[in-house]
């Protein structure tokens, strides 16, 4: 998206590594005047991948060189040494915000920050709460706030009204870090009720098990078009994510004008404000209470749908992420 937009103005070039979950059609997700260049930049490659990026560099000679994602950001970084460019990486969730792994780990992966530090360059913060985390672990780092942006235009700005909420709904991937224990145990405290619960998603099939045991219906990856039928034929979102950077989901839900349920986290508590806007929750008998009010009261849920739909077109449009993305490239300039 930020690469199609910025061919309006400069040369822009992508250099990615191929995953399990990448198109096989990639090319067809770029303007045609995106240069495309396919590299092994994978961990099993390093050092090797900072030599190729190096020579990626050397050849092109950006202006700009924008990473993304926390081991591209750390090579990236490694490569750029020693050329003039300017140097941006936006990690999308920085690695140490993880609440999955040791007290080791979290401290290695500041420890590979610190060393990509070693290029001047300039983080970007997807979310007010990974720009504070960046800040503290990394003082004297630049942090500037991009907070993310989502292609609304499939959605219908009118609010969808649940009249009853009879189906809660959550997409993303079947990991730790969404949470999924605690969404069967909720799921399974509705058991007898008429409330059908949706994952949309898929992943560990030990949580996968979990889930289908406590009745959830599992749909397993759907295409963009039929997860935005499946959010307008539900009534309610409850996001049980342990941590984010910004989550589209949400996003995506308050656009489909469902009234949000959300543990209280980074990244989810960048988008909800509770009682304003959605409800957050630090506990599983929270999050039930909640939802319980919810049904309760579709009046009160209604409220809440509507005024996070009304802000979220704006607060979240491309246009708006590209005019300040714009901004940081140039504020940057003047700063070196």
């Amino acid at each position: 998206m930020a690469a199609n937009h910025q061919t309006k103005v400069n040369d822009v070039t992508v250099i990615f590594s191929r995953r399990p979950d990448t198109p096989e059609n990639i090319k067809k997700t770029f303007a045609n005047d995106v240069k495309l260049i396919e590299d092994r930049l994978q961990a099993k490659y390093f050092p090797f991948s900072v030599f190729s990026l190096r020579k990626h560099i050397k050849n092109l000679n950006p202006d700009v060189v924008h990473c993304h994602s926390s081991f591209a950001g750390f090579v990236g970084r490694l490569a750029a040494i020693g050329f003039k460019s300017k140097v941006f990486y936006s990690p999308h969730c920085i690695s140490f915000m993880r609440k999955d792994i040791s007290f080791f780990k979290r401290t290695l992966f500041k420890l590979f920050e610190k060393i990509g530090c070693l290029k001047n360059s300039t983080y970007i913060a997807c979310s007010q709460s990974e720009q504070y985390v960046i800040k503290a672990e990394l003082p004297g780092s630049r942090v500037v706030l991009l907070e993310n942006a989502v292609d609304l235009r499939d959605f219908r700005k009118e609010l969808n009204v649940s009249p009853k909420i009879q189906r809660i709904i959550t997409v993303g991937g079947i990991r730790p870090q969404k949470g999924p224990e605690e969404f069967a145990k909720i799921a399974q405290s509705f058991d007898g009720s008429d409330i059908e619960f949706v994952w949309i998603g898929d992943g560990d099939l030990e949580h996968k098990q979990a889930l289908l045991d406590a009745g959830v219906v599992v749909t397993g990856w759907l295409p963009r078009q039929q997860v935005i039928e499946e959010l307008y034929q539900s009534d309610l979102y409850l996001s049980t994510a342990r941590w984010e950077g910004m989550p589209v989901s949400i996003i995506e839900a308050c656009a489909a004008g469902l009234p949000v349920v959300a543990r209280n986290c980074d990244g989810n508590k960048d988008i909800i404000n509770n009682k304003k806007n959605g409800l957050l929750f630090d506990t599983t008998e929270c999050a039930i209470k909640y939802i319980s009010d919810c049904i309760n009261d579709v009046n009160f849920a209604n409220q809440l749908a509507n005024a996070a739909n009304s802000q979220v077109f704006e607060r979240f449009s491309i246009v708006r992420f590209h005019q300040q993305l714009s901004e940081i490239y140039k504020s940057s300039n003047r700063d070196h």
